[in-house]
């Protein structure tokens, strides 16, 4: 890695940032000058960007690109060990958001950088140099990592928006369009038309990027598959499995994190 990347103007290559907060604490819209790495350490975050909803599982982070705003609220007790990446290094990743699986190694490097100030002077032959090296491995890291086709966008029509929210808070109540059409007084063909120009997906691949952000904070908290099927509105187990393996190329059974 070049020695540029980490003698960047006014500041370091990574900077650590680390918060706690309290069950459904709101973190209100702003943005960074630099790519923020968002991960809760402890519990799970739903974040809110201009065009999207993600909901961020254990062992994940949100990839936020430099001056995104974007707001977040605490689905649990929360503990934010985040990672501030330089704009210019970070470029490399690109300008959009997405979610990245996060090794246990890269939990820890984590944790480590938001806690190196606090370790004695006397225990370190040189803290500079431990940061520097903390740095590099985190961006090596997270630029590894492999990212998550997991993606929730999110309406700004009004109608749209009651719709999606109020599966998003129960989704084990699913309604098909054709009764949301009526509930909201318009055609079935005409909702069709409006999800799809507000997020770019049809209702159903709506619905399943949405269940799939679910079931993962289920699976981590240790939910059976059969609660998780039920609980997101499926009629057995094998038909939520399927549609989960279709997505993500494995089954929810075979979806527990792996140190790689």
């Amino acid at each position: 890695m070049s020695d540029s990347l980490i003698e960047t103007e006014m500041s370091e290559l990574v900077i650590g940032l680390s918060s706690e907060h309290t069950y459904r604490e709101i973190t209100p819209a702003h943005h960074h000058s630099r790519a923020q790495f968002l991960y809760a350490s402890t519990g799970i975050i739903q974040v809110f960007t201009p065009n999207h909803v993600w909901l961020i599982p254990p062992m994940c982070a949100l990839w936020i690109p430099a001056y995104v705003e974007h707001s977040v609220i605490s689905l649990s007790r929360v503990k934010m060990n985040t990672a501030l990446v330089e704009s210019q290094a970070a470029s490399v990743l690109g300008q959009q958001c997405f979610i990245i699986r996060v090794s246990k190694l890269l939990h820890e490097l984590l944790i480590r950088l938001n806690v190196i100030e606090q370790i004695p002077t006397s225990e370190l032959l040189s803290s500079d140099e431990l940061s520097r090296a903390i740095q590099i491995l985190i961006f090596d890291e997270i630029q590894k990592a492999n990212s998550l086709p997991i993606q929730i966008p999110w309406p700004q029509d009004k109608r749209l928006l009651n719709i999606c929210q109020t599966l998003l808070h129960e989704p084990q109540y699913p309604k098909d369009l054709s009764t949301w059409a009526d509930e909201i007084g318009t055609s079935t063909r005409t909702l069709m038309r409006m999800f799809q120009k507000e997020t770019g997906m049809s209702y159903r691949a709506w619905l399943q990027q949405m269940h799939i952000a679910q079931a993962l904070s289920k699976i981590a908290s240790g939910e059976s598959i059969a609660q998780i099927s039920r609980g997101l509105g499926y009629s057995n187990p094998s038909a939520f499995s399927a549609m989960f393996k279709r997505h993500l190329g494995q089954t929810p059974q075979q979806f527990k994190y792996k140190d790689e």
